[in-house]
């Protein structure tokens, strides 16, 4: 399995993006579907207990029941969110320990990809790594925006854009912080520099195209195609992340921490985003009635 990537390093990203995408696909949707459905049994349940009732009844709460997405957003986002800052500190904390697991995973890692190179898959590691730079993500972003623009949806625009100049003043100021020297660059396949924990291919790649997907799930498009996006980015931020490995230029923690680290940015300005969204959305109806 391992020789037939390494002859044909093509089939890797072909696996990974039918494998999430069949997952995303079905599962999801059904998930999503029985959500709907069992979400609304329990609010209408609840409606009727006498709480409910009361609570639905008094002056100002008549709307209840629409604030309920944006609580559960809030509530699942900010459990996911303290997870991956929990990740992100252990990692720290545990990255300089000789012998702690991390480090020894880290070194156990980067030795085998040295040792198993091919051209073949270091070429096409190398153009994948691209579009998790600094070029890459900006031309992404530019590309995007300027469509989104053109649909004349500045919202998504400016929330695209935001994010990733976040994600990447964020990422400076950790790899500050941390200063992490980088694995010995006389063994890489490519030019690197600067601090390494956490990666900041890994950290932008993870919110830029996490940030993509988020606004294409805002589309009114089939979950097929909203499926296949998804996926898509999940094939990007996964290949950008093992790509940093295998050449040589960050430890397997670096990729976990800058995993970590833009999970937390991602959901924060997505939850910021969607809340403004719904506010204003909420305002303008009460203002038209």
């Amino acid at each position: 399995m391992v020789q037939s990537l390494l002859a044909h390093p093509f089939v890797l990203p072909v696996i990974i993006f039918l494998t999430l995408w069949g997952l995303f696909y079905l599962p999801l949707a059904g998930v999503a579907k029985l959500g709907r459905g069992v979400g609304g049994r329990l609010l209408n349940l609840a409606g009727r207990t006498r709480l409910g009732q009361w609570t639905t009844g008094r002056p100002g709460w008549h709307g209840l029941r629409s604030y309920a997405p944006l609580i559960v957003l809030l509530l699942l986002g900010a459990i996911a969110a303290a997870v991956a800052a929990e990740l992100f500190v252990d990692l720290a904390e545990r990255f300089g320990q000789s012998t702690s697991l991390v480090y020894r995973a880290d070194r156990t890692v980067h030795d085998w990809f040295v040792r198993e190179r091919s051209a073949p898959l270091t070429s096409t590691l190398k153009a994948v790594t691209f579009f998790g730079g600094s070029s890459g993500i900006a031309l992404v972003v530019g590309i995007v925006t300027a469509l989104l623009l053109l649909f004349k949806e500045r919202a998504n625009a400016v929330y695209l854009v935001s994010t990733a100049v976040g994600g990447i003043v964020l990422n400076a100021g950790l790899k500050l912080l941390f200063a992490r020297t980088r694995p010995d660059l006389a063994s890489a396949a490519a030019v690197a520099s600067w601090y390494s924990f956490p990666s900041g291919h890994a950290m932008e790649s993870f919110i830029v195209y996490g940030a993509l997907a988020f606004v294409t799930l805002r589309q009114p498009w089939p979950w097929k195609v909203d499926s296949a996006v998804l996926a898509l980015g999940v094939t990007m931020v996964i290949l950008i992340g093992l790509s940093r490995v295998y050449l040589g230029v960050h430890w397997l923690s670096d990729i976990a921490g800058g995993w970590s680290a833009g999970a937390v940015c991602l959901l924060a300005a997505s939850m910021g985003f969607d809340m403004l969204l719904r506010l204003r959305e909420r305002r303008r109806r009460s203002l038209n009635r």
